[in-house]
């Protein structure tokens, strides 16, 4: 009997050790994905993912001079009123708190790049797939110096007995290290992709990274000292892109709505790939959620058709001066605007989805209706990248215009200011008045000289990158945030009077605070401690 016994005991074991063997049935394997060229095509797929489009609630204007999330999505007003720290970063979105996203998404990355040598698959294949994942890379390493300056260069991948101690890479270094991978990889890519593989790197994405690695770079806030070879360098790199093929889209507005020539890399989306962004930024009169609420802030910076002056000057202690010289009316405050601001930003009067915006208190889209909880506290809302035939309540028809990573609009801009800072004043505005005369836009040429042109260069990228995610770095490589920063959130409060008569009070929404330490973004503290002191805390936190 206990041979018996024994005997199914040893059957049973041997079954499961079988069982441990087997391949796992909810996933595929490791040895399946590098055997199979289709797999490493999906994998290499599922790494775009590292790219964070904007149609989503937290977008980094919500953190910035640009606007206010009524919704907290983000924590961003941890950012506004100078509350950062070490220890609270991590409450934060990944737009802010990037580290551990980053580092995560370099790990697959470096996996891809430690087994694709041995993995099947013709030269030309490999060749594409290792240009993709080095843009990817590249591009995360990107975005980890601009919000930490310096940071560890990884690119290797850690096995369970390795040192994990890591070393910092000065901020040189790094973009040193992205420019040549941007450089590989722009050698084995097609100069812009088919329609069939739109969303696909480019020869021309990576130009397009390593003109904004490269014009971060030649900044104030990395290059103090003004090294020109640096801008040389941001200007070489806006100008492989001049010629290439792109061309400004006409309309501005539909620049964001539609596919066009201005568009240089974008994330592609479908009818079963779709964005819920009208639904989260749509105006809550129409059952939007009203999420990310335009700054007047914002729209102080849009100025005047005519003379092609802002409404107001600032003053140093940052009050506003009305500019009688800019034709500004405050009894009608948006009449006679740059173009880009009705294309952008819907206000009180803005014809929009077949009914006129109604955000004067009171009004459809104001606080006082039942959904209150989802009205503008600025009175704004957002136009662009909104789709107006799709409502915001819904449709069996979903948004899919693209987001757009980089666009010629850009590089006009990049290749502008490089060149004001090499002394070329001429060139810089020829290129930053080819953008001002879009022809839906129309702008008076700008003739300004010396520091005056450096700020109009600035306002313009303010205005014609509005809102997709340029201004919260904008303003730290310029090293103008605690101007810019250190004043209160302001929007526009809305009386209507019995006669139909309005009138307009710049209001403020909420006092903010920026503090030296926040040019740069703290390491999450729990990163330091694990590090060993290889991971040296950013000054002040």
């Amino acid at each position: 009997m206990n041979k018996i016994y024994y005997l199914v005991l040893l059957l049973m074991l041997s079954a499961s050790c079988n069982k441990l063997e087997l391949k796992p049935l909810d996933k595929l394997s490791e040895a399946d994905t590098w055997s199979d060229t289709n797999l490493i095509r999906l994998y290499v797929n599922s790494t775009y993912n590292v790219l964070q489009h904007g149609f989503q609630q937290d977008l980094l204007a919500g953190a910035c001079d640009e606007g206010f999330n009524i919704h907290g999505y983000g924590n961003f007003q941890v950012v506004q009123r100078g509350e950062l720290t070490a220890d609270n970063v991590s409450d934060l979105s990944e737009k802010i708190d990037y580290f551990n996203f980053a580092y995560t998404n370099i790990r697959n990355i470096n996996i891809f790049f430690s087994k694709i040598d041995g993995a099947p698959g013709e030269a030309a294949f490999k060749n594409g797939v290792k240009s993709e994942m080095r843009f990817l890379r590249a591009y995360l390493y990107a975005n980890l110096v601009w919000r930490y300056g310096s940071v560890p260069l990884i690119q290797n991948v850690f096995d369970l007995h390795d040192n994990f101690k890591v070393q910092m890479s000065s901020y040189d270094d790094c973009v040193k290290f992205i420019v040549a991978e941007l450089d590989n990889a722009a050698q084995s890519l097609p100069a812009d992709q088919s329609d069939a593989n739109k969303g696909e790197v480019s020869a021309n994405a990576c130009k397009a990274l390593k003109s904004r690695v490269l014009l971060y770079a030649a900044s104030l806030q990395n290059n103090p000292s003004h090294d020109n070879t640096k801008w040389q360098a941001a200007a070489e790199a806006a100008l492989a892109l001049l010629n290439s093929g792109y061309q400004l889209n006409p309309d501005y507005q539909s620049t964001f709505t539609t596919d066009n020539k201005e568009i240089i890399f974008a994330r592609y989306f479908s009818q079963a790939n779709n964005t819920n962004f009208n639904l989260e930024q749509g105006r809550n009169g129409s059952d939007g959620w009203g999420s990310q609420n335009p700054s007047q802030n914002q729209v102080n910076a849009y100025e005047m058709a005519a003379t092609g002056l802002q409404p107001y000057t600032q003053q140093a202690d940052g009050s506003l001066v009305l500019n009688p010289a800019s034709g500004y009316d405050a009894a009608h405050p948006y009449d006679g605007r740059d173009p880009r601001f009705d294309a952008s930003i819907l206000h009180d009067g803005s014809l929009w989805a077949g009914r006129v915006t109604e955000s004067f208190h009171g009004g459809k889209d104001s606080p006082e209706t039942n959904s209150g909880f989802n009205a503008s506290l600025t009175s704004y809302y957002y136009k662009k990248f909104l789709m107006e035939n799709i409502p915001p309540s819904g449709s069996t028809v979903k948004p899919t215009n693209p987001w757009i990573f980089f666009r010629y609009a850009e590089i006009l801009l990049n290749y502008a200011e490089a060149k004001f800072e090499l002394g070329d004043e001429a060139t810089a505005k020829q290129y930053l008045n080819l953008v001002r005369s879009r022809p839906s836009v129309h702008m008076p040429a700008v003739n300004d000289t010396g520091q005056k042109l450096r700020a109009r260069i600035q306002n313009e990228r303010r205005i014609e990158l509005a809102f997709e995610e340029h201004r919260f770095f904008d303003v730290r490589r310029w090293k103008i945030a605690e101007a810019t920063e250190n004043q209160p959130l302001w929007g526009m409060n809305i009386q209507k009077a019995s006669d139909g008569s309005k009138t307009y009070t710049i209001s403020k929404v909420i006092d903010r605070k920026f503090l030296t330490q926040q040019y740069l973004m703290p390491f999450p503290r729990a990163e330091v401690d694990k590090s060993q002191g290889s991971i040296i805390q950013n000054k002040g936190y």
